[in-house]
């Protein structure tokens, strides 16, 4: 069974819960808008699903709900930020503020993070930027989890990165996308509505291909595209944990759904190269030629970002479905806080 649920009630309710453990309620509100966003763009991996990892791992003490940031360098185009083990949200969208910032300045700019917890979706912080006319980048690394074919321990995180482009009268071109041949939020999506998953997403601890979802998260997700993503992942891990010494996933714990290691950010702004209405005249003009491709029946392109929109504008008028698992333990987060839990 499904519920469906409008994405305001949803919204109250992370904030009330959020702000029940002692996230501030301007820290909670950019938590929350992450979250429904997510679901909202269908990548319910990386939706309301999370909310009981943050609240568990804040009240183990291994978030901070109020984090006090602070840029530790500052070069001009470029800055690196600590994130005194934030909740990682508010503190990679001020990183993302920054960045804008110094690209209007510099043309373009580039900014990490670290020490900081899980950021959630990483399209939410490449739209910022893409809503000033930017291109934006986002990479980050996170704990071990996917290792090639037949490795009995996982190597790095699935390790994500998202870039988008702005266009006109058109969703924005984004492109976000896990190392992995899927994220390892899909994997518990399935394991919550009790349902196997394809084989060739993921091994067991013995190397050994599997189907059971609950073996998957125990076990090792395979990288896509097979030694490509797996090189992947791998520059991922250097750029955010090495480069930036933000951790790299061998020296992080695994199985935690909020760990973060470093998170690099780029926005570059187009009138630096070129004008930008000639940028969205061409930028157009791509499209269009894209989409009309010759097709066999029955079949489409879509830009990256297109199925997420679309799914976007029908649950902004329909609501939000949550699976019976993740259900059940938004409750429980409303009966230990006292938060009332939303009708449909």
């Amino acid at each position: 069974m499904t519920f469906i649920i409008p994405q305001e009630k949803l919204r109250q309710f992370s904030n009330e819960v959020l702000i029940k453990v002692g996230v501030p309620k301007g820290h909670a509100e950019v938590v929350t808008d992450q979250l429904v966003l997510a679901n909202l763009r269908g990548v319910d991996s990386h939706g309301i699903i999370r909310l009981p990892f943050y609240v568990s791992g804040i009240v183990r003490g291994e978030i901070n709900p109020n984090p006090n940031v602070k840029v530790v360098k500052d070069g001009g185009p470029y800055a690196l930020i600590d994130g005194d083990n934030g909740i990682g949200q508010p503190v990679a969208l001020k990183a993302t503020e920054i960045a804008v910032g110094k690209a209007k300045g510099f043309g373009v700019s580039f900014v990490g993070i670290k020490n900081l917890k899980h950021i959630g979706m990483l399209g939410y912080y490449v739209m910022k930027i893409v809503d000033n006319g930017m291109v934006g980048f986002v990479s980050a690394n996170a704990s071990p989890n996917i290792a090639p074919l037949g490795c009995k321990k996982p190597i790095t995180g699935t390790n994500p990165i998202a870039i988008g482009f702005p266009t006109k009268d058109r969703p924005p071109i984004i492109l976000d996308m896990a190392m992995s041949v899927v994220a390892r939020g899909k994997i518990l999506v399935a394991a919550h509505k009790g349902e196997k998953i394809p084989e060739g997403w993921a091994m067991n601890k013995e190397g050994l291909m599997t189907t059971d979802p609950k073996e998957a998260i125990e076990g090792i997700l395979l990288p896509f595209g097979g030694y490509k993503g797996f090189g992947l992942a791998v520059a991922v891990d250097i750029l955010c944990g090495v480069v930036l010494g933000g951790g790299y996933s061998l020296k992080m714990r695994r199985g935690m759904f909020y760990s973060q290691g470093g998170v690099f950010i780029g926005a570059v702004d187009i009138n630096s190269f070129r004008p930008y209405n000639e940028y969205i005249e061409e930028i157009t003009e791509y499209i269009n030629l894209v989409k009309s491709t010759p097709t066999a029946p029955g079949f489409e392109v879509l830009m990256p970002g297109e199925p997420e929109h679309r799914t976007y504008l029908n649950r902004v008028e329909r609501g939000i479905p949550l699976d019976d698992e993740t259900l059940k333990e938004l409750k429980e987060l409303s009966i230990k806080y006292g938060v009332e839990f939303p009708t449909n």
